[in-house]
């Protein structure tokens, strides 16, 4: 006796269809994740053939062994895993749309504005100098983690609040590595 429960609705995805669509949507991930590693492996690799070796030793005390063998490793197993994950490597149109709105998103947004500050940390400010004066790093350091935390702050967040966390983290971790590990800074 049927009561009418077993109906299908209208938009109502099959059975089998949802599953489908996950494993392909998981394996154009695990595509372009392997083929995006692949790519970081291979310069990994070419900047260690590029390490100087400054000794006269034998060559399995190289400093350069280590990184080569590790990039090499990394290498054969991302070649593995895209081989593996090969049919992930077909688009539709849908995937082009999707990745348009999520570039247009906030979100991403977020991405590329932090991804900005840590290059203007690196690049700009950690090489600042005025006249025969270079930055302090604990300076640079401070200027780049007020601006980041002011800039993705919740609203109800204090500045005040911002700039003692930002004195103290910069501080610390100056003091930390140059006078108990005998690190120098930048």
């Amino acid at each position: 006796m049927d009561n009418g429960d077993n109906e299908v609705k209208a938009g109502d995805v099959p059975a089998g269809e949802t599953g489908r669509k996950t494993a392909g949507r998981e394996e154009q991930f695990n595509f372009f994740g392997a083929l995006g590693l692949l790519i970081f492996t291979a310069f990994y690799i070419v900047q260690s053939f590029r390490i100087k070796d400054f000794s006269t030793a034998k060559w399995y005390e190289s400093a350069a062994l280590f990184p080569k063998i590790i990039g090499c490793l990394l290498f054969l197993l991302c070649l593995i895993y895209l081989i593996k994950n090969i049919r992930g490597a077909a688009l539709t149109a849908e995937d082009g749309k999707r990745a348009l709105s999520y570039i247009k998103s906030g979100p991403f947004l977020r991405l590329v504005m932090a991804a900005g500050f840590l290059a203007f940390y690196v690049f700009v400010l950690l090489r600042v100098r005025i006249g025969a004066f270079d930055l302090p790093y604990e300076a640079a350091t401070f200027i780049y983690l007020f601006v980041n935390m002011l800039v993705f702050r919740t609203p109800k967040f204090a500045v005040w609040k911002i700039l003692i966390i930002s004195a103290v983290i910069a501080f610390a971790v100056g003091f930390c590595f140059t006078h108990g590990a005998k690190i120098p800074l930048p």
